[in-house]
């Protein structure tokens, strides 16, 4: 599947779902409450069925058919519909951190801004990568900035938003949490050692790969230093580490479950891509690296492929 068929659906669904959940909260104006903070009277989240319904689902279903009919202009239509999701998303962020409530609109918001951002990068793929991949040469100093500045992000969205968001949802159902007596040592533990992995790993990437963890801008060499050495996803594995913990200080069984569901969505949908594109890029040299270092388990001991390193 190309990255223009890829990006038309999403829009399509973008549209439809959107949609969808204003005619919930319209024909159940009660459900509002799950979506903003306790004090407001529900027109405060229903005055913006208006601006929702024009800019965002009338907005993806126009991108969508510039898109899927390569329409002139197409490219600045999804870079515009993804400054348009950002607006109330930053918005809804402001007033959870305000108030600590609706976290599950800020949750929810995130995830349709992070996707139409992620569109519109992939826009333009060329139609032979094997999905969305595409290496562009930059220096280590630009290849430093914008790893940590997409780590700023996705940490900010995967491991504190939507966190909050299932912890709210949990509340709204009455899910209990459990306690431990070693949760706060435990927790903060092990989160410190997977961001440290986190960190090293992108680091590396950065200054040994020239390239980011976003897949439209990834490295432009074969990275096998640092903890690449050991593992070949280190930043996956530190992601998901990360989430683990974070539903351990809470005591949260969902925010737990919601950090393992990492493991078979990046195995299943975004490591055959990512490996694809490797053995593409680098062949022998990739397919060696692939059978020598394990995926997920560690293998500590002499690295074969010292003459590879970058």
């Amino acid at each position: 599947m190309n990255a223009r068929t890829i990006v038309t659906i999403y829009l399509l669904a973008q549209a439809v779902g959107t949609a969808a959940w204003w005619c919930a909260l319209l024909i159940v104006p009660e459900s509002t409450d799950w979506f903003q903070p306790a004090s407001w009277p529900d027109d405060a989240l229903l005055g913006f069925w208006f601006a929702d319904g024009l800019l965002v689902v009338g907005g993806s279903l126009v991108t969508a058919v510039m898109i899927s009919k390569k329409l002139p202009h197409s490219s600045v239509a999804i870079w515009m519909l993804a400054v348009t999701t950002w607006y109330p998303t930053l918005y809804c962020i402001g007033v959870s951190v305000l108030t600590g409530e609706a976290w599950l609109a800020s949750g929810l918001m995130s995830c349709m801004a992070g996707l139409t951002l992620s569109m519109a990068t992939i826009h333009g793929t060329p139609n032979q990568a094997p999905a969305t991949f595409r290496a562009g040469a930059m220096t280590k100093t630009t290849a430093v900035v914008w790893t940590f500045t997409q780590l700023v992000i996705f940490w900010g969205v995967f491991l504190w938003v939507l966190p909050m968001a299932i912890l709210e949802m949990e509340g709204h159902l009455g899910l209990a949490r459990f306690k431990h007596s070693f949760r706060d040592l435990f927790s903060m533990a092990a989160f410190i050692a997977s961001s440290l992995l986190g960190l090293w790993s992108a680091w590396t990437m950065a200054t040994r790969g020239e390239g980011t963890p976003l897949p439209t801008a990834t490295a432009s060499k074969l990275v096998i230093a640092g903890p690449y050495r050991w593992i070949r996803n280190p930043m996956a594995l530190a992601g998901i580490l990360q989430g683990i913990a974070v539903g351990c200080w809470f005591g949260s069984p969902a925010v737990i479950a919601y950090a393992c569901a990492g493991i078979p969505v990046w195995h299943y949908m975004v490591r055959p891509s990512e490996e694809a594109d490797l053995l593409m890029r680098f062949g022998h040299d990739y397919e060696n690296y692939r059978k020598s270092v394990r995926l997920w388990i560690p293998r500590i001991g002499k690295n074969q492929f010292e003459s590879l390193r970058n």
